[in-house]
């Protein structure tokens, strides 16, 4: 079902260049922008839908689509927010003639800055302890703020790290630990700093004091703050916090709760235990899991759980990613999940075709299966895995039609009038590609006057469909009309009579060329009805008076095989009704010989620097002829440093001055006239160079209408597909 060239193959679906993140947030003051951008032939348009699917347009002022695929969110006033718009889902849609994509979902949420102060508590403060600072953020803004620096007036800035300084350690979290308390810090100040991190505003906080407490008794350890739940990405780094207050200031123990029981955690290449800190460099997935602080001192201890999640890079594939195959098959995608090289099971898995979520039936878990494919079914699918953290990854492929004949699906009948009423007749096909329809009456084309008009066209299943209209109709109308659906993978033809009473008449006969060696099937154009016999004459002799002719029950003239010398001239068709009204016209056939070509070949031994050439003739054959040359299948490139001299109108001189390995491979030689086009091959060797070709002989002569069944590539050009394994497998070297 799948092996064979499928027409769009200079088609390809559209895919992702640039696809836009999952989260978008902005600031009202500085508006956003989400970048889409897409390749595939045709070039790709891209557009974007909201959830629901409508289409996105533009507000003036509010939010534009730029030509390049970007979608503009401008800055606005508090005023002018609209949840539609600033705070939705988008989805960018990417299409071609092939088909279309859908990205992921891209939650955008526009921010209003709005004022905000932050102030300065003091958790802790005993002498020879830890004094804890902490900047309290408003809540309605917390998530947005982050504390950048602290101030030690007048002018000291300390900064987030790991380890601190001894004295002073700001810890990634804002929390500011001042160690080792003397009543010399009772008089100094400190300040947060904090900034926004969309409008990047900074706003720094009162100066405040610290009040140190004489108190010199042993205070029992409290944690005041942990990460209670750290989500990183594989081989980013991971920092777990657990701050402890108390005096003498605590001693940390940090554990892991993954198995049977609690199991410490020891300092190593990845690993630092750094007091409240636990830091985790390029984490795994083995990371993953509950761990548990310990804050310890004289007094007693307490601890706190938090949990680590590492997401794992996931990778999503369909295989195929391009599919052809026949209409009426099957075809069968399967989406292939990996992390880290690994299969991942149990994933959320959902298919698209052409950007719209495709039902559950027809899928087996990671498998999906379109029977009887048709027309409908062509384009572009998506496996798109969504993960519980709410993530989603998608991979696409591509569905192609492989070439299908034509399928008549309607037909029109034979029918017997009167002169005068109007007549449609009317033909539809299927078939990939498109098939085109042509008419003839009694095999010639139809009259050109104003009372015939062909009308065609390609319905949205890419069905055509075509008709003829006589707006009144007349008895030399009358005659067998066909239709002919062709593409080209092959052709189909309906034929039916169309009787309008009246006198025998037979319109003109078009000059005929046939072509010698083939059958020549002669219709006479006869109307009128009834018509009791047709007759056909040359030179004044009544046909048939050879055994290669024959009249047909319909009245054609069948010869075969057309010889030139004996079958051209002229040809006179009478007929007649039963009253004895009788019609008669002539044509004339012109009989035309198709080329036929002498055979050449190569000489052998041939090495790099030599010279070589050969001659293209053509034995027989009717002018005008037209000859060229093609190496490996393709028009002679201007590289190869070929000459082709025509010696006569029937000779062509293919040389080549100074032969390299480049040059090896099958040389073809075209000739062509009105009658047929004719091949043949040579294969040329160059010592040095390895040459694949198939294995049956390779010196052939072919027409046009019975086309060359191989051709032969260079090693290095051989594509290698389900289609051409056996092939391949068949070629043998020639050194």
């Amino acid at each position: 079902n799948t092996c064979s060239e499928p027409f769009e193959a200079h088609l390809r679906g559209p895919g992702f260049v640039m696809e836009p993140p999952g989260r978008v947030e902005f600031s009202n003051s500085s508006g956003g922008w989400l970048d889409c951008s897409a390749s595939g032939s045709p070039q790709p348009t891209v557009d974007w839908v909201h959830a629901d699917g409508s289409a996105v347009t533009e507000i003036h002022g509010v939010r534009r689509v730029l030509r390049n695929g970007t979608l503009v969110l401008m800055p606005f006033a508090a005023a002018a927010y609209h949840q539609d718009v600033h705070n939705t889902i988008y989805r960018c849609i990417a299409s071609n003639s092939v088909g279309r994509i859908v990205s992921r979902d891209v939650q955008v949420r526009a921010v209003v800055a709005q004022a905000y102060k932050v102030d300065v508590e003091v958790l802790s403060a005993a002498r020879g302890c830890t004094a804890i600072l902490r900047c309290v953020v408003p809540t309605f803004v917390k998530e947005l703020v982050r504390v950048v620096s602290w101030v030690h007036e007048p002018a000291i800035y300390i900064y987030p790290s790991l380890q601190g300084d001894g004295k002073f350690h700001l810890l990634p979290t804002g929390e500011l630990l001042i160690h080792n308390l003397q009543e010399s810090d009772e008089s100094q100040s400190f300040r947060c700093r904090s900034m926004h991190r969309l409008t990047r505003q900074v706003v720094v906080s009162s100066p405040t004091r610290l009040r140190i407490n004489s108190h010199r008794g042993i205070i029992s350890p409290s944690v005041v703050e942990h990460t209670a739940h750290v989500q990183v990405s594989q081989d980013e780094g991971a920092v777990l916090l657990c701050v402890a207050q108390g005096c003498p200031s605590p001693e940390y123990s940090w554990f892991t709760h993954n198995g049977a029981g609690p199991l410490p955690v020891l300092s190593g290449p990845r690993v630092r235990l750094l007091g409240p800190i636990l830091a985790i460099e390029a984490v795994t997935g083995e990371d993953s899991g509950v761990y548990k602080c310990t804050a310890g001192n004289v007094g007693g201890e307490a601890s706190a759980e938090l949990r680590l999640t590492v997401a794992t890079p996931i990778q999503v594939e369909i295989s195929p990613n391009v599919l052809s195959v026949h209409m009426g098959g099957t075809a069968e995608f399967r989406c292939l999940v990996t992390s880290n090289g690994s299969p991942v099971g149990m994933q959320n898995i959902l298919w698209y075709k052409d950007g719209r979520q495709l039902p559950s039936s027809g899928r087996v878990e990671d498998t999906l299966v379109v029977p009887r494919v048709s027309r409908e079914n062509r384009g572009m699918y998506q496996c798109v895995v969504r993960r519980p953290e709410g993530d989603t990854f998608q991979a696409t492929a591509e569905l192609q039609l492989g070439d299908a004949p034509p399928v008549l699906l309607y037909s029109f009948i034979e029918q017997t009038l009167q002169p005068g009423p109007a007549v449609s007749l009317k033909c539809s096909a299927a078939g990939n590609p498109t098939p085109q329809i042509s008419w003839t009456l009694d095999g010639f084309p139809l009259p050109s006057n104003g009372r015939f008009m062909i009308g065609q066209y390609i319905t949205v299943h890419g069905d055509v469909i075509s008709h003829v209209n006589i707006s009144h109709v007349m008895v030399e109308d009358g005659g067998e009309y066909a239709c002919i659906a062709e593409n080209r993978a092959g052709r189909v033809q309906h034929a039916a009579r169309l009787n309008i009473y009246g006198l025998p008449y037979i319109r003109l006969i078009p000059k005929v060329t046939a072509v010698s060696g083939e059958t020549l099937n002669l219709k006479c154009p006869v109307a009128g009805y009834p018509i009791e016999e047709i007759h056909w004459e040359r030179g004044g002799r009544e046909l048939p008076d050879d055994i290669r002719q024959r009249v047909q029950p319909d009245g054609s003239l069948t010869i075969s095989p057309v010889q030139k010398n004996s079958d051209s001239g002229v040809y006179t068709c009478w007929a007649r009704n039963k009253q004895g009204h009788s019609a008669r016209r002539s044509g004339e056939v012109t009989v035309i010989v198709p080329p036929s070509i002498e055979p050449f070949a190569f000489q052998e031994g041939l090495a790099e620097g030599m010279r070589t050439r050969t001659v293209c003739g053509v034995s027989r054959g009717d002018p005008p002829l037209k000859l060229i040359w093609l190496k490996d299948g393709d028009p002679l490139p201007d590289l190869l440093g070929a000459n082709v001299t025509m010696l006569d109108q029937y000779s062509s001189l293919l040389s080549i001055p100074s032969l390299s390995a480049t040059h090896s491979g099958e040389y073809t030689c075209v000739a062509k006239n009105p009658a047929a086009e004719i091949k043949y091959t040579a294969l040329l060797q160059v010592k040095g160079s390895v040459l694949a070709y198939p294995s049956q002989k390779l010196n052939t002569e072919h027409k046009k209408r019975k086309p060359h069944k191989y051709r032969s590539h260079l090693l290095s050009k051989l594509k290698l597909s389900q289609c051409s394994l056996t092939l391949a497998a068949s070629l043998k070297p020639f050194i």
